[in-house]
């Protein structure tokens, strides 16, 4: 069972991609820590509504490709909450395995928008709103989500291994860029996670995915989550420019 340190405690978190799977888990690690959160996603799960109710969260609706929404987003936590110190800008979507040489170029522009510009606008407006803050940045975190196919790359797969290999660039610009005034920026790599969408995929292959890894299991969507915390905490206060993995060892097999 996770423990609760109260490490995010006054804290105030942006985390996109909020209405299920890991985006979810985090908006609850992170309250559970402390924090007050506003959560994006273009739509959000019952187990993610029961969460309006909540003072310490706010709920919107809206898409991360489109920059007068995230900018919106962004400054909603200021508005909201008086400041942003952690953006966690996780949202991203899959596709399924296509022959490159039959793949139509819109699949590239769709997965692109969403898991490249998304993170990208996310960057530039959450560290606008982080600078218009009382800390001016300093103490102030981002963590964006990869995955392990950023570590190795899967054939007929092309756009979803693409945009998170550009991902680990976006996070180590960032970190060089904006470490001047205190943001950190860090990059996680989760591998196989119990989501929505693993938990209807076929079970040969979940089986065959799981096998990759060291301890022939999926994570559950908290124990990426809880890596989300650490880096986005001030116990990570020497930590950036990094990507870390969260892939049980796949990389070792």
């Amino acid at each position: 069972m996770a423990t609760h340190s109260g490490r995010l405690e006054g804290k105030v978190a942006l985390i996109t991609g909020a209405g299920s799977g890991i985006g979810l888990a985090a908006v609850h690690k992170f309250l559970a820590e402390g924090a007050k959160v506003v959560g994006v996603d273009v739509k959000f799960t019952p187990a993610a509504e029961v969460l309006r109710s909540n003072p310490s969260v706010l709920l919107v609706t809206g898409d991360v490709s489109q920059e007068d929404q995230v900018r919106e987003h962004c400054f909603l936590a200021v508005e909201k909450f008086g400041k942003l110190d952690i953006a966690c800008l996780n949202a991203g979507i899959m596709h399924g395995v296509q022959s490159w040489l039959e793949m139509d170029v819109s699949l590239l522009d769709r997965v692109y928008n969403v898991n490249v510009r998304g993170p990208w606008l996310g960057i530039k407006h959450s560290v606008a709103a982080m600078l218009a803050s009382p800390s001016k940045g300093k103490d102030c975190a981002i963590v964006l989500t990869s995955s392990v196919a950023s570590l190795h790359s899967e054939p007929e797969f092309s756009p979803y291994n693409a945009s998170k290999w550009a991902i680990r660039g976006l996070g180590n610009t960032a970190a060089q860029e904006f470490g001047k005034h205190g943001i950190r920026v860090n990059t996680i790599q989760p591998g196989v996670t119990k989501t929505q969408m693993y938990a209807v995929g076929d079970p040969a292959l979940r089986a065959f995915v799981e096998g990759k890894n060291v301890l022939k299991r999926a994570a559950e969507p908290g124990e990426i989550a809880n890596v989300m915390a650490f880096l986005a905490s001030d116990e990570a206060s020497y930590v950036t420019g990094s990507t870390v993995a969260v892939h049980a060892g796949q990389t070792c097999t």
